[in-house]
């Protein structure tokens, strides 16, 4: 005889997972503003400087986050409060940074923003001269030749170490993967400077956009490497066993299996490394040295960038010339925009087709 049974009823979660009231959004709102107007007020009447005022609203807005917190859900509320607080203002503090870095270049570099100043050089003109002549044609040139050396090197040898420390179980794979690591840290001039040392000053070669290319390549390298490996990790354990299964070999099973399943991640590492390099200033300086012409020529005499043509500008005191430089900073600026967000749109890609 069967017995009846009453299904288990699942319980509701009720923490952290609570939806937050209207009062609760205004009690976190209120410990951020209330401590921002009191700051405001005493910076306005002259109590304390500027850096005080700021100092005044980081202590006041942890205590205002503290209290809110304790109102909000008694003495388990305290630490949560002041947490909520400090990252809230860290949040703001980034945004308004970040906000204001951005509006300085728009505001500042649309003034020279032509079609004119994406097609011509700077040749035949002085930092004098009108916004309506002169560009950053050689610039872009230059750069795209140069980055586009400096990727066809770090990538496949980027891959290529990746694939060495994700599917190969030797002894050295500790070591090739601290080695990457390491590179990670390197700071932009010193790769910069190891090129000029070792390839310019000694008279080995000279200055131009291959030297760049290969200063961009040291940056590159450990960037590709690393988020390949990661990306590499990411495919399923289970195609490997069964391509082996199969009787593949272990190079047929990364060259037919793991690689093409891993592509879109692969591009990805691609385009995260270029972002880290194409507006890297300081490497330049040290080996392509600059030009107001364009020169397409990568072996051949020294080469303009986007970077180097920014710096150069900045440093003039004319009013023209650092228009220009404004405007070669909001392409940069959206550059480097587009190659993020191309990788994460094919980042995004890749976690559905796996879902």
């Amino acid at each position: 005889m069967a017995i009846a049974t009453t299904p288990a009823i699942r319980p509701t979660p009720q923490r952290p997972w609570r939806r937050r009231t209207k009062n609760d959004v205004i009690l976190v709102a209120s410990a951020s503003l209330l401590p921002g107007l009191i700051s405001f007020l005493v910076y306005q009447l002259g109590i304390l400087s500027a850096v005080l005022s700021g100092m005044l609203f980081i202590f006041t807005q942890i205590g205002a986050g503290a209290v809110a917190g304790v109102i909000h859900r008694g003495k388990r509320g305290l630490s949560d409060g002041i947490l909520i607080s400090t990252i809230g203002f860290a949040l703001a503090f980034i945004g308004i940074v970040m906000s204001s870095v951005i509006w300085s270049v728009v505001t500042k570099g649309i003034e020279a923003l032509k079609w004119q100043f994406i097609i011509q050089n700077n040749e035949y003109i002085t930092p004098t001269s009108p916004l309506g002549y002169g560009g950053i044609g050689h610039a872009i040139l230059g750069t795209l030749i140069i980055v586009g050396i400096a990727t066809l090197i770090s990538v496949p040898i980027g891959i290529a170490t990746a694939v060495y420390i994700t599917e190969v179980r030797g002894r050295s794979r500790v070591l090739v993967q601290g080695l990457v690591q390491a590179m990670s840290g390197v700071p932009s001039v010193v790769a910069g400077l190891f090129i000029f040392a070792t390839l310019i000053f000694t008279g080995i070669s000279s200055f131009n956009g291959f030297m760049g290319a290969l200063a961009y390549t040291i940056l590159m390298l450990p960037t590709v490497a690393r988020t390949a490996e990661e990306v590499l990790r990411l495919v399923p354990e289970d195609l490997r066993s069964a391509a082996l299964a199969l009787g593949a070999s272990r190079a047929r099973v990364v060259s037919m299996v793991v690689l093409p399943t891993a592509k879109t991640g692969l591009v990805t590492a691609m385009l995260l490394g270029i972002a880290r390099v194409v507006g890297e200033t300081a490497p330049l300086v040290f080996t392509i040295f600059g030009s107001a012409k364009t020169n397409i020529n990568p072996v051949d005499g020294p080469m303009a960038a986007i970077p180097l043509y920014i710096f150069n500008g900045v440093r003039q005191p004319f009013a023209p010339e650092q228009a220009r430089a404004y405007s070669a900073a909001l392409v940069l600026l959206v550059l480097v925009i587009i190659f993020f967000t191309l990788a994460r749109v094919l980042s995004g890609d890749r976690r559905k087709g796996k879902k």
